[in-house]
């Protein structure tokens, strides 16, 4: 067993809320105990084969990000410009460029080289403090490019030197690029991949439900197949336009509604009541200048989760210390119900129940900041790990 000591402030994200002069206790990959140092039982005590002395600093629970799609070749700094300069999402992919230029790019790559610009990209995670990355498949929109991509993820899961993996199917991401291609035809095909999805290691389903993309009947019928192929439904709702995606998450009892921009109060009540999950991505809202109804959401009892959105086109952000701070500025939210969103949310964007928290029987993955108060977060707009702990072991030092 292992001992964490002269923990300053230890951000607990339970009911215990923060403990002041704190320690923990793992075992393994499991938390043991935590609380007051002081307090530990005599018994675990006496199995302590290791310390790690705090020096009176803030333990959290890993962060979480809820939302990312890290599996890309190509470069789309020149459309990051376009946007700069006015540009709209939509004018943008209709001169060229988005989702369908990086699907151009990334069905050009080697499956090697993808697979470790991948892993490049999630260490990157795991050094800014997240432990646990949501990461969809949706570069490809081919059956035998996005199940290639889900067994990329899948493989890269079962590394011990990058963060925990949540593998999520999203073929429903755009149009594909090739000439014979119907957005109605290609629902219908990406439905029938779901199983495959499924046997390559696939936990979620997501479909890119909004204006100029799928349809909610169309994107109905892709996540009820993914139901049935036991794959958790997920949606990218109401990003672009007001058209019924969180509603559809609603209904089918997603497990998330993503971005959920142009959402409006009875959209928040809706999810609320479906306890469906709003994963919210402040750089994202932010690069296209509209906030989510934080707020109605809040006021609704949802429970919010954050991601960085990390894509090739809108958002380079890796750091969920980043995106904390970023929730407090734009889109006001306490600093405790932001790293709250950035882990317990995070836990339940994934259906999972095993992390988020520090507490008995958790998974042991934990981080050390430089800060000694969780207030750090809003003030330095990108707070550094001193120690990242995964699965009891530990993966980063600075």
């Amino acid at each position: 067993m292992r001992r964490l000591r002269n923990i300053g402030r230890l951000f607990t994200g339970t009911p215990a809320g923060v403990i002041e002069d704190a320690a923990v206790i793992y075992d393994g990959g499991e938390i043991a105990w935590c609380g007051k140092h002081g307090d530990e039982p005599s018994a675990l005590m006496e199995s302590v084969t290791d310390e790690h002395d705090c020096a009176g600093g803030l333990v959290t629970a890993g962060l979480i990000d809820a939302h990312t799609h890290p599996v890309y070749a190509g470069d789309r700094m020149a459309e990051v410009a376009m946007r700069t300069a006015g540009a709209t999402y939509e004018a943008v992919a209709k001169a060229g460029g988005g989702i369908r230029a990086t699907v151009k790019a990334t069905r050009a790559e080697d499956v090697r080289a993808l697979e470790n610009a991948t892993a490049h990209r999630l260490w990157s995670w795991l050094a800014g403090g997240a432990t646990t990355v949501e990461a969809k498949t949706g570069y490809l929109l081919n059956h035998d490019g996005e199940i290639e991509a889900t067994r990329l993820l899948a493989r890269l899961g079962t590394r011990e030197d990058l963060p925990r993996i949540e593998v999520t199917f999203l073929a429903a991401h755009a149009l594909p690029p090739d000439r014979w291609a119907r957005m109605s035809a290609y629902a219908g095909q990406v439905a029938e991949w779901c199983d495959d999805a499924h046997q390559a290691g696939a936990r979620f389903c997501d479909v890119f439900c909004d204006r100029g993309y799928f349809t909610v009947p169309q994107s109905r019928s892709i996540l009820k197949a993914a139901v049935e192929a036991k794959l958790i439904p997920r949606i990218h709702a109401d990003e672009l336009a007001h058209t019924g995606g969180s509603r559809l998450a609603a209904e089918l009892h997603a497990v998330s509604a993503d971005h959920i921009l142009r959402a409006n109060r009875g959209d928040a009540v809706a999810l609320a009541r479906a306890g469906v999950v709003a994963t919210l991505a402040p750089g994202t809202a932010l690069s296209i200048g509209k906030l989510p109804p934080v707020k109605e959401l809040l006021d609704e009892g949802a429970v919010i989760a954050l991601g960085t959105d990390h894509n090739p086109g809108t958002s380079g952000l890796t750091s969920m210390s980043a995106v904390i701070a970023l929730a407090v500025a734009v889109f006001k939210m306490s600093v405790e119900r932001a790293l709250l969103a950035a882990t317990l949310g995070g836990a339940f964007s994934i259906s999972r129940s095993d992390r988020g928290v520090v507490a008995p029987h958790k998974l042991a993955d934990l981080v050390l900041w430089e800060a000694e108060h969780e207030g750090a977060f809003a003030w330095a707009y990108g707070l550094k790990p001193r120690i990242v702990w995964l699965r009891g072991k530990q993966v980063f030092a600075a």
